[in-house]
Parts: structure tokens; sequence; C-alpha cells
């Protein structure tokens, strides 16, 4: 198996930090060399991290970090099994991409989207074979977080949609299925209860220090 991840900022990164520990051959591709070589350290310092902390040992780190491989260009992703994108949080960005994508992808690629707000149906509109694109969302930071959230667009496929939770699975998380609804899951219960926060703020003479130990304790 093959994966690209477009995109090596934090939650990029962090994903193909996982994919390489997964033993999973991947193509970091980031707009210029230096944003992902300075990637590329980042993620041999957490794996450093972990041979000190004796969770992995140094032939493991060394095999992982050999799994990356760095680009520039989309067209290093032309044999990948799956492409996840982890661009900027914009809607047009992200439809141009997954136009460039779909030109130069195999057929049988399926392209995933980490947006956290955006609807990947939307983004899914970008491209003539809408079936193939599905959305999977990491939570920051990925490699410690155990949740992903693999969500079903109005045109994915079947088997779209199963490879992106075996592949979820393969990275040791653990994904839950939802539809493409605002938030999805996660943000969508957790946006309310922020709201429901500030109103108790307001209204409930608390100081935001009480409030945060009536959250803990």
């Amino acid at each position: 198996m093959k994966i690209g991840v477009v995109g090596l900022g934090a939650m990029g990164a962090g994903i193909a930090q996982l994919s390489v520990e997964a033993g999973v051959d991947t193509v970091g591709r980031e707009v210029t060399t230096e944003l992902g070589e300075r990637a590329q350290s980042r993620i041999a310092h957490f794996l450093t991290r972990k041979v000190e902390k004796g969770q992995i040992d140094a032939a493991a780190r060394d095999g992982a970090l050999a799994r990356l491989t760095l680009t520039t260009e989309l067209s290093e992703l032309a044999d990948c099994d799956l492409v996840i994108e982890a661009i900027v949080e914009d809607l047009a960005p992200k439809q141009e991409l997954f136009g460039e994508l779909e030109r130069i992808c195999r057929a049988d690629t399926v392209l995933a989207t980490n947006t956290s707000a955006l609807s990947v149906t939307e983004i899914a509109s970008a491209v003539s074979t809408p079936e193939r694109v599905v959305g999977m969302h990491f939570f920051n930071p990925a490699p410690l977080m155990k949740l992903v959230e693999i969500v079903r667009a109005e045109l994915t496929s079947d088997a779209a949609f199963d490879a992106a939770y075996a592949f979820g699975e393969k990275l040791g998380k653990h994904p839950i299925r939802c539809h493409d609804t605002p938030g999805f899951v996660v943000n969508r219960v957790l946006i309310p209860l922020l709201n429901d926060c500030v109103r108790v703020l307001d209204e409930s003479r608390v100081t935001p220090e009480d409030l945060d130990a009536g959250m803990k304790f």
C-alpha cells in the first residue's frame, strides 16, 4: 500500500507520521522543499522522543523515516492508493486540489479530506468521480488522539468509505462512521456545549476558573 498526504502542517505531518509508523510507504507533498524538510524534521523529532521513552527502538524509527518521501510535485502521488488532503481550511483551494488529484491519480485512488468544518460533498463536487471522495477527520495532535471520523459524502461509494475506515484501523485509530452533516459528530456536539458554557458565564455569575473546576471535577 502507498498513500499520499498533501499539506505537511501540524495535521498533515501527524498523519504522515502515523502512516510511516504503521509500515506504509508515504509521499508527503508540500509547496516548497523547505516546508517539507521542516515537517520531516518534526516527525524525526517525535519518533526520537518515542525511542527515548522506550516506546519504539531506533531501528523502528529509522525504518519509519525511510518510508517517508518528500515532494513538491503532485504528479508524485500518481500511484498512491489513498491520498489525504490536509491543506488550508478553505473550500476553493481544496476543490482546486481535488480537481488536480483526479487528473493525476489512478481511477481507483481514494481521495480523502481532513476537513473539520467544510462540506465533504462540496469538496467532492469539484471532481467528475465524487464517489471516490470521503472525509477522514483526524484530531490534533493526530499521533496521540485515537479518534478519526470517517465521513460519507452524498455520493461516496461503499468501496471508498470502507477503504478509508480500514486505513484508520490500520493506523491504530478508533474510526467512527458518520454522514456529511455540519460539524460531523464531535464538533457538532462540542459547539453547543461551548455556547452553553458562555451562557453560564453570562447568567450564573460564575468565574471562568470555577466553571472549569465544575467541568473538571
